[in-house]
């Protein structure tokens, strides 16, 4: 993440490689295996200490209920440091293929190498990233 100052002396900050990634971009790891197709991303928040105001308000017994049938519909769906630092620092959700026993998974922005074309690169292989719940 790169900060720069314009003409008039406002900062701005430019987020890196996450700045080009599209939904349905082709995903690759350090090792050149396709991880999977972009799914979903989100600008990271670098001042969010916490994922406080993030959390989902007490919607009661209705709530509760269609909770339990439906899941926790939360992004990113990963356990609670995980969860903030993707808040912090953006990610991207990635649709991984298979069937039964691949899961989505979601990559840190500062562990996006570089985007060409419709293939995101990543800095890590595949095993180092976070998977959902």
């Amino acid at each position: 993440m790169e900060h720069r100052t314009t003409s008039a002396g406002m900062s701005i900050t430019n987020l890196g490689p996450i700045e080009m990634v599209r939904e349905g971009m082709t995903v690759m790891d350090s090792t050149g295996d396709k991880v999977g197709k972009v799914e979903g991303l989100k600008m990271g928040d670098p001042e969010a200490a916490t994922e406080q105001g993030n959390e989902l308000q007490d919607t009661g017994i209705l709530g509760g209920l269609a909770n339990a049938v439906f899941g926790d519909e939360r992004e990113p769906d990963v356990p609670g440091p995980a969860r903030a630092r993707l808040l912090r620092s953006g990610y991207i959700k990635i649709d991984s293929p298979g069937f039964l026993f691949e899961t989505d998974r979601y990559v840190p922005a500062d562990m996006i190498s570089s985007v060409d074309g419709d293939t995101v690169h990543l800095r890590v292989p595949k095993d180092q990233l976070v998977k959902e719940s």
